[in-house]
């Protein structure tokens, strides 16, 4: 099931941080309608979320290439892999010694 809300930037629409007494984290969002969703996160899930948009262009539907969705998908492998997953994965672009580096 998936539930859809829309959200505008009219206001302070969202938000996200620690909860209380080291509970995770929160991602809050101010609905069209006024309503709040709050996703409670662990924090590799707040982890996975602030690599995803660190350093991430701002998104261009209009521009957006099979390039970029597939180096999105690379980075979102490389984030989950382990040394010799990443070790691979940089000899097979042709950085060569990547343990040198």
């Amino acid at each position: 099931m998936t539930d859809r809300y829309r959200v505008t930037g009219d206001r302070p629409a969202i938000s996200y941080g620690p909860r209380p007494r080291g509970e995770g984290y929160t991602l809050a969002l101010t609905t069209d309608d006024g309503g709040r969703v709050e996703i409670s996160l662990d924090e590799r899930a707040m982890y996975e979320l602030w690599v995803e948009v660190r350093g991430v262009p701002w998104p261009s539907p209009r521009r957006t290439t099979e390039t970029d969705r597939m180096i999105r998908q690379l980075v979102h492998r490389a984030n989950g892999a382990d040394e010799e997953m990443l070790r691979r994965a940089l000899d097979a672009m042709g950085v060569g010694d990547a343990g040198s580096r």
